[in-house]
């Protein structure tokens, strides 16, 4: 197998509350956590994210500097309090978390090559779709050795109206360890350049029976 394929992702903490659902709204007060797109343009870094797929983006601005250097489109967790209403769909915000997560691109693989790809199990916990994003929130069994995500697609396959993607893990042989959560963000904004109406989406995980998801392209 061609390591060149392996896009490699690490164990990354999230900042998480735990407190309970009264002592929360008490100390923190109603807050969020979602994947967002990153922006760093004239108004400043900036966030956008949607809460469905049939919603329209909101745009947060931080009432504090964010200190972390962060690209223009890079998919990052935000944990984030609402401050003031703008606008419609523009809101101020106190961010209270911002987590680095796996972020990358669709990618074609040659037909030839796709038997060559891992295709390791996974815990999947959810995955949805917002826009140009296919976002996913699973558990992987990791002990020592940097596993890898990748989000493929059969190049023999891209002619008719539904787009067949494949998520792909790669344990890299490492040893058992203990169930760790992680994030994906994947940019599907090429292919979806093709008059496609479906997305079928196969994961090789241990918690479902099923192994394909559908989503419906508007």
């Amino acid at each position: 197998m061609k390591r060149a394929w392996l896009y490699v992702i690490s164990i990354l903490p999230l900042l998480l509350f735990t407190a309970c659902k009264g002592e929360e709204e008490d100390i923190y007060g109603i807050f969020y956590a979602d994947i967002v797109t990153c922006h760093t343009g004239s108004e400043g870094l900036h966030f956008s994210y949607q809460t469905t797929d049939s919603t329209p983006a909101d745009t947060l601005y931080p009432v504090s500097p964010v200190t972390e250097k962060i690209k223009e489109g890079e998919r990052v967790l935000l944990q984030f309090r609402p401050v003031e209403q703008l606008a419609e769909h523009r809101k101020r915000i106190e961010v209270q978390a911002l987590s680095a997560i796996h972020f990358d691109t669709l990618r074609v693989v040659a037909h030839n090559n796709m038997d060559k790809l891992p295709d390791d199990t996974l815990y999947l916990q959810s995955v949805w779709k917002t826009g140009d994003f296919l976002n996913l929130r699973y558990r992987i069994d990791y002990h020592s050795r940097p596993h890898s995500i990748m989000l493929i697609t059969d190049e023999e396959t891209l002619s008719g109206d539904t787009l067949k993607l494949q998520l792909r893990h790669s344990r890299n042989d490492d040893p058992e360890g203990h169930w760790s959560n992680m994030y994906s963000s994947f940019n599907i904004s090429a292919c979806r350049k093709r008059p496609y109406t479906t997305i079928q989406l196969y994961v090789n995980q241990v918690n479902f029976n099923h192994k394909f998801y559908y989503f419906k392209l508007n």
